[in-house]
């Protein structure tokens, strides 16, 4: 009984040396915004650009955390001033994140009574697998991404769907400790 107790030890030491220390998931919520998410990683905020042919160039916030070689970003670009054009917006942002890959998966999803796209797409020259999730709502496309980088390669990873699922509009559904999302100065 003791040598059967002692190879469980050793055994759960070992694992605990060789497996990647994993960040724990944190919850993180942008009232202004409406909406939150769960994400592991140091949070990173960073501005960006977005370029469409209908929605022209747009600044963006991109909310950006890196996991064991698993990039997630939650990007946010501003369309207020074309909330009319919502659906051609929303297919031009989903047909720009997928052009050029090879598609694996493209299906409607529904969360807190807004609709919006899923894709999962394999990136060209063997640079890993993304996806994503978009949705139109307050003006605003909100898509969050996940990104299994070749260092990982474990390409059907629980972890993308965990982080693109995590997403709620109504924020009372948001985490307790959940953190706000700081907004960049302009």
């Amino acid at each position: 009984m003791r040598l059967k107790a002692l190879a469980t030890v050793v055994g759960a030491a070992l694992a605990a040396t060789t497996a990647p220390a994993m960040a724990a998931w944190q919850g993180y919520i942008s009232h202004p915004l409406g909406f939150a998410f769960a994400a592991p990683g140091e949070l990173k905020v960073e501005k960006g650009s977005y370029r469409g042919a209908v929605a022209g160039p747009r600044d963006t916030v991109v909310y950006r955390f890196v996991d064991d070689d698993i990039e997630y970003k939650a990007v946010v670009i501003d369309m207020s001033d074309k909330a009319n054009d919502a659906a051609t917006l929303l297919g031009e942002a989903e047909y720009n994140f997928q052009e050029g890959k090879k598609v694996l998966m493209d299906t409607f999803g529904r969360v807190d009574r807004q609709y919006g796209r899923k894709l999962t797409i394999d990136l060209p020259n063997s640079a890993g697998r993304a996806s994503a999730a978009f949705y139109f709502i307050n003006g605003r496309i909100i898509s969050l991404q996940a990104t299994v980088l070749p260092a990982n390669g474990d390409y059907n990873t629980p972890e993308m769907g965990r982080f693109v699922d995590s997403i709620t509009f109504f924020t009372v559904r948001a985490e307790d400790d959940a953190i706000e999302l700081p907004v960049p100065s302009k």
